[in-house]
């Protein structure tokens, strides 16, 4: 029913993606990643207030759910001006390592590879706060690549059910250029929680960072991480 339902929402004006969590086999959260078409603040309020409304207006219609409003969360995918500029190397971020190391003291290490080359981060591991130690690594590991700076928000386990194996929300703050975003990213996973934050922090990321390089110079163009 909620791949349905997720269908539906995806066929609304300006959805990107979404995805529709459950707690206790209820629904919990709707997040939806939408192309806002505007940079002016009150124009952008009043589109995720219309956009919230028609969501639940569809699935209301469509379903016969009747949800509060208060559960859907619309994450900005925030369009940009691309640069008149030829792209000339696409790039791609892969994850080669995330675990723990277990030492004296217990630490996450996390190793990405991009454009040949290879970056390692480490976290003290804290075993109240799994999904913060794995992101921490992560972000000591994607800040050595110079693509810009990233500041954790928050990164949050939730357990599977019968809707959905084990998911991780990560967000955090991007900034790079002088331009700053708020992203949003989620990952699914059988595996152990440190790989599956990981992997919603390059989640996060891939809604907004842009990973063409022009000669040398710093990301110019808006598009895409390519993640594996």
């Amino acid at each position: 029913m909620s791949v349905d339902a997720e269908k539906t929402i995806l066929a609304l004006p300006e959805v990107e993606s979404c995805r529709i969590i459950y707690r206790d086999g209820e629904l919990d959260q709707i997040y939806v990643s939408a192309r806002i078409p505007t940079h002016h603040p009150r124009e952008r309020l009043q589109f995720i207030k219309s956009l919230v409304r028609s969501v639940v207006g569809a699935l209301a219609l469509e379903h016969g759910w009747n949800i509060d409003y208060r559960k859907v969360k619309i994450v900005d995918s925030l369009d940009a001006p691309v640069a008149d500029k030829p792209k000339l190397q696409e790039a791609r971020i892969r994850i080669v390592a995330a675990y723990i190391r277990y030492t004296p003291q217990p630490e996450v290490r996390v190793e990405l590879a991009f454009n040949g080359s290879n970056y390692g981060g480490q976290a003290r591991y804290d075993a109240a706060d799994p999904t913060g130690a794995a992101a921490a690594a992560f972000i000591e590991a994607f800040h050595q690549m110079d693509l810009g700076e990233v500041v954790p928000i928050f990164a949050h386990e939730i357990p599977g059910c019968l809707a959905h194996g084990n998911l991780v929300i990560a967000k955090m703050r991007y900034t790079c250029n002088g331009q700053q975003a708020d992203l949003l990213g989620i990952a699914e996973s059988n595996q152990d929680v440190i790989l599956c934050t990981v992997r919603a922090c390059l989640d996060a990321l891939n809604r907004k960072v842009a990973l063409y390089w022009l000669d040398s110079c710093c990301p110019a163009e808006s598009n895409r991480i390519l993640t594996e």
